[in-house]
């Protein structure tokens, strides 16, 4: 498989090893360190997606959480996933994922007409034009604006994994494992304290691992690499990659 659009070299993946997938039911090729995103691109596949209102086509502009536009599904059955971004999406043999809000595909989506008439579809306009009456709105209207808008599905079936979890107190919680937040919780744990450091990528180091800058003498991804060693021979330090932190 040919993916015309891959660099001859650099990034964090592992060219030795080969990664099959399908989106849309294509089936395509990437390599292990591969995101969903940067596969796809690596393969010149650019229409990811189409826009929430006017089925306007959408592609690939951003890294991670600030990707606003790749979201697909992931998975069938019980084991479907809706509404993931591309860019967070860890590629691995086997993976299936398909585009969402298009029908029947995302290269030739018929709600697309809706951005003909944009001009009749201002913002709110179904709070002004429909609610003259509350059962129709109810019971015609909300449907079938519902039914057009929706991104994913939802599974249907119950879900088949099991999730392992423990509760932990910390002294400091450190969120985010680049720079500034290595040297935090290697500062937090040398004074003894209970130390979390969380970082939503699979791979820690932030900005070190992509610009080419050293830190003490060494080159960035090497100085994580051995600043994160140290972080998780520490019994009062948990290091916590692929991990979400929200506060209430």
């Amino acid at each position: 498989m040919s993916q015309s659009h891959r660099l001859a070299q650099g990034g964090r993946i592992d060219r030795n090893q080969p990664v099959h997938f399908r989106f849309n039911g294509e089936l395509l090729e990437g390599f292990a360190g591969d995101t969903l995103a940067s596969a796809l691109l690596a393969n010149n596949r650019h229409l990811v997606a189409r826009s929430f209102k006017y089925h306007r086509p959408r592609g690939i502009v951003g890294a991670g959480v600030e990707e606003p536009n790749a979201m697909v599904q992931l998975g069938f059955g019980a084991k479907t996933i809706p509404n993931l971004k591309a860019t967070e999406i860890e590629l691995h043999e086997g993976l299936e994922a398909e585009s969402v809000n298009c029908w029947p595909s995302v290269n030739t989506d018929l709600q697309a007409v809706n951005g003909l008439l944009s001009k009749f579809f201002p913002a709110g306009f179904y709070y002004k034009t429909f609610m003259a009456s509350p059962a129709l709105w109810m019971k015609v209207f909300e449907p079938i604006i519902r039914k057009a808008a929706g991104w994913g599905k939802a599974p249907t079936e119950a879900d088949p994994d099991h999730y392992d979890h423990c509760h932990v107190h910390c002294d400091v919680m450190v969120v985010g494992a680049g720079p500034a937040g290595i040297a935090a919780a290697r500062a937090a744990a040398a004074t003894g304290a209970r130390v979390i450091i969380a970082d939503e990528q699979a791979e820690m180091g932030g900005s070190l691992l992509s610009l080419k800058r050293s830190v003490d003498g060494l080159d960035g991804a090497a100085w994580a690499a051995r600043e994160l060693e140290a972080l998780r021979a520490n019994p009062e330090v948990r290091v916590l990659p692929r991990t979400t932190v929200f506060g209430y």
